[in-house]
């Protein structure tokens, strides 16, 4: 059994506060006895070392991050996203020097080529053939340093790979960092390149960045999950004097895919992020939800007023309703603050 695990941000409390980590990830016992991939979404912290094309910086403590990889039983992960080089080499180096001391295997950004190579993982004596590839559409920022070797989607590129590997393993998993951030569904676009890439030769695509679980679909007997969300993401302060913030709520689920590759069934956990980034296992059907989606999916692209009413949604009514009752939000005193008042006039822009 594999389970497939989406972002992985260690930041803000879960590095600052790190005593209470295992309490943090106590109820996912599930994981103890499979192995785990994941996409570990921020570099170890260098000072003085940021990405100066960067608007938001996230990184981690080395500690913290070992002691969460090894909660979460992770033994392979994806470098290839738009915050692993938010620390740029200094960070990265450091980062792949704690997962090589933990053997977390790694793939996806470095400073040498065999660093972006597939890596193959042994596992209940079949070999499984990992790639992992970041959109450019994300914002890396990565475009400015010739000296980072990071694998961007690249059509051509991951079909080339698909069928390099596919006659060295059993199994492919191919991991996209890629997506519309804050959405629920996949674009057109994405659905035709899944399926190419299936039809050369991946078994399951794990997909993750926009911080919300999206619908699956299966595929010629193989697996697409657009976005798995993100298992966690640090509550975090701006300043050391203002109040914890945290990410939209609807970012605070995560979904867990076991994938059992004899069988090629999967099963799925879901998870939730409670404020202190404390973790709870939740009865969530996704298998009945994701078929919702799709429906509303199709009547999303049913007509351009449908589509643009659907993006008045997630771009604008789920981006008011979080700025009065996200997480740590009070609703009745942000309303009653004038100062707010300018920032409430931002989002009709």
């Amino acid at each position: 059994m594999i389970n497939l695990i989406g972002d992985i941000a260690i930041t803000g409390l879960l590095t600052s506060d790190y005593t209470n980590n295992p309490s943090r990830f106590k109820e996912i016992t599930a994981l103890k006895n499979s192995l785990a991939i994941g996409n570990l979404e921020c570099p170890i912290n260098v000072p003085d070392n940021q990405n100066q094309y960067k608007n938001f910086i996230h990184s981690s403590e080395k500690y913290a991050s070992q002691q969460i990889l090894k909660l979460l039983n992770i033994k392979c992960v994806s470098l290839a996203n738009n915050h692993i080089y938010d620390c740029k080499m200094e960070g990265l180096s450091a980062t792949i020097n704690m997962l090589n001391e933990i053997n977390v295997k790694h793939t996806g950004a470095g400073w040498k080529k065999e660093h972006i190579e597939p890596v193959i993982i042994n596992h209940n004596n079949r070999k499984i053939g990992f790639l992992a590839y970041v959109d450019k559409s994300t914002n890396p920022k990565t475009e400015n340093f010739p000296e980072l070797f990071i694998n961007y989607i690249d059509k051509n590129e991951i079909i080339k790979k698909l069928n390099e590997l596919k006659s060295k393993v059993d199994k492919i998993i191919l991991s996209l960092h890629w997506g519309v951030d804050y959405s629920f569904y996949p674009t057109n676009e994405q659905r035709k390149m899944s399926k190419l890439f299936i039809d050369s030769g991946a078994d399951i695509i794990m997909g993750h960045h926009p911080h919300t679980i999206q619908p699956y679909e299966k595929y010629k007997n193989s697996y697409i999950f657009y976005s798995l969300g993100g298992i966690t993401f640090g509550d975090y302060k701006k300043t050391p004097e203002s109040n914890l913030q945290a990410l939209y709520r609807k970012t605070k689920r995560g979904l867990i895919v076991n994938y059992d590759i004899d069988d090629n069934l999967v099963s799925f956990i879901s998870t939730k992020e409670l404020k202190g980034n404390f973790i709870k296992l939740i009865k969530f059907n996704y298998i009945r939800w994701s078929k919702k989606m799709w429906f509303y999916f199709q009547i999303k692209h049913f007509h351009p007023i449908l589509t643009n009413l659907f993006l008045f949604k997630e771009n604008f009514l789920d981006r008011v309703y979080e700025y009065f009752f996200g997480y740590y939000k009070h609703p009745l005193k942000r309303l009653f603050q004038f100062s707010n008042i300018k920032k409430i006039h931002k989002l009709f822009k």
